[in-house]
């Protein structure tokens, strides 16, 4: 068991050790202090982000904060419906490649509708509408009209879930009043800026996109995928040097279309996070009873 011992503070010693900055906001009360879990995409790599929460939970890092883009917006929508790793396991486990790549024979458009996933997610989700789940959750999507981010933080959880997901020219993307949504990536990769404007102290990103190599093309699918990858790989870059913590699941090795390859990502997620839990206790002053 672990526990928080006074305060959020880095040591003199911290100041000369090699981690990621920038350094985290000191806070004299550490129990008003805001840790954002950071998620993008990874599509059947996002399974990792199981394996991540998972790890922090059992080491009693709280998350008061999702910020999900991607496949990172539906990791993160299930953890925060009921703020249970164990339970976001068991939900993730039924995810199958049918629910996301959902085509029908009736389908008039080459576009994903999203049908499967939306009856996947209220047949699971406690809660319908964003501003009632119990962590603070926030969807990053982007306008298509305009280039702009646009967060979903209110709302129905299936609209905020399907318009990150949206890869553009792969998924149909959302109409909300007057925009036009699809997954954030394209605008600035893994989400780490919108955790820092909303006022987290400790932003813990995650990121799944290494080794996006991918030579064989049988569909025209796979190269809006893949173009979708290195624009967004490129952008994260950026993004996560913002990060106070990095985590990087080993899942290289993983298709991001290897939905049969669950399991190994979540391990992958679960062992990075476990690596991680020294620095984590290290900011948070965290020690063992």
């Amino acid at each position: 068991m672990f526990k928080r011992t006074v305060t959020i503070i880095l040591l003199l010693s911290f100041l000369g050790c090699a981690f990621p900055k920038p350094k985290p906001t000191i806070y004299m009360d550490a129990d008003t202090s805001v840790i954002a879990l950071v998620l993008g995409e990874g599509i059947a790599r996002s399974f990792a982000h199981v394996g991540v929460i998972k790890a922090l939970q059992e080491a009693k890092i709280p998350i008061h904060m999702v910020v999900g883009s991607g496949m990172g917006s539906f990791m993160g929508a299930l953890y925060a419906n009921k703020g249970s790793a164990n339970d976001l396991e068991w939900h993730a486990l039924s995810f199958q490649q049918k629910d996301y790549f959902d085509y029908t024979l009736l389908q008039k458009s080459e576009l994903i509708a999203g049908s499967r996933l939306r009856k996947f997610l209220n047949s699971r989700l406690v809660h319908t509408r964003i501003e009632r789940l119990p962590i603070l959750f926030i969807s990053v999507t982007t306008d298509l009209k305009t280039g702009q981010p646009y967060l979903f933080e209110e709302g129905l959880i299936t609209e905020a879930v399907q318009a990150g997901m949206a890869i553009p020219g792969i998924f149909s993307p959302i109409q909300r009043r007057d925009k036009l949504l699809v997954s954030g990536e394209i605008r600035q990769g893994i989400p780490v800026d919108v955790a820092i404007q909303k006022g987290a102290d400790l932003i813990i990103a995650v990121d799944l996109t290494q080794g996006i190599d991918r030579y064989r093309f049988s569909k025209g699918r796979d190269m809006a995928i893949q173009s979708y990858k290195i624009a967004s790989a490129a952008l994260s870059q950026e993004q996560l040097k913002k990060a106070h913590v990095v985590i990087r699941p080993d899942v290289a090795h993983i298709d991001f279309l290897d939905f049969s390859a669950k399991r190994q990502a979540m391990l992958a997620g679960y062992e990075a996070a476990k690596q991680m839990l020294p620095d984590l206790y290290e900011i948070l002053s965290m020690e063992e009873e």
